[in-house]
């Protein structure tokens, strides 16, 4: 009996589905044609600003970013370049041909030698 009382309250009616009501539908418009004779103006745009050229600086400092170099000469010239690097807005006066030899004399330390072939 409990059941029965139960559902008493949970009652659901289900409402019967209606469309929209007959004066609200709309008629169709008629298309419209194109004027053959007309074509559509196409706007003219400005040339942009050329940009500057990228720093050629970029290129060698990205290549250190996120490394960490063995303790030693190397770390010292890095740590010194990139303290200057970040002084300010020029960059501490720092060149590509400092950048440039600091790269390429830690790529030298990581090159493996040849192995040996033996016959």
């Amino acid at each position: 009996m409990a059941k029965k009382d139960a559902d008493k309250g949970n009652v659901k009616v289900k409402k019967p589905k209606q469309g929209p009501p007959a004066d609200a539908v709309k008629p169709k418009k008629p298309k419209k044609e194109a004027a053959p004779a007309e074509a559509p103006v196409v706007e003219e745009k400005k040339p942009e600003a050329p940009r500057p050229p990228a720093d050629p600086r970029l290129k060698y400092v990205k290549k250190f970013h996120g490394r960490f170099l063995p303790r030693g000469p190397l770390r010292d010239r890095h740590t010194a370049l990139f303290a200057r690097w970040n002084s300010g807005e020029d960059h501490g006066g720092v060149t590509v041909e400092e950048l440039k030899s600091l790269y390429e004399d830690w790529r030298a330390t990581l090159v493996k030698p040849a192995k040996k072939v033996t016959a």
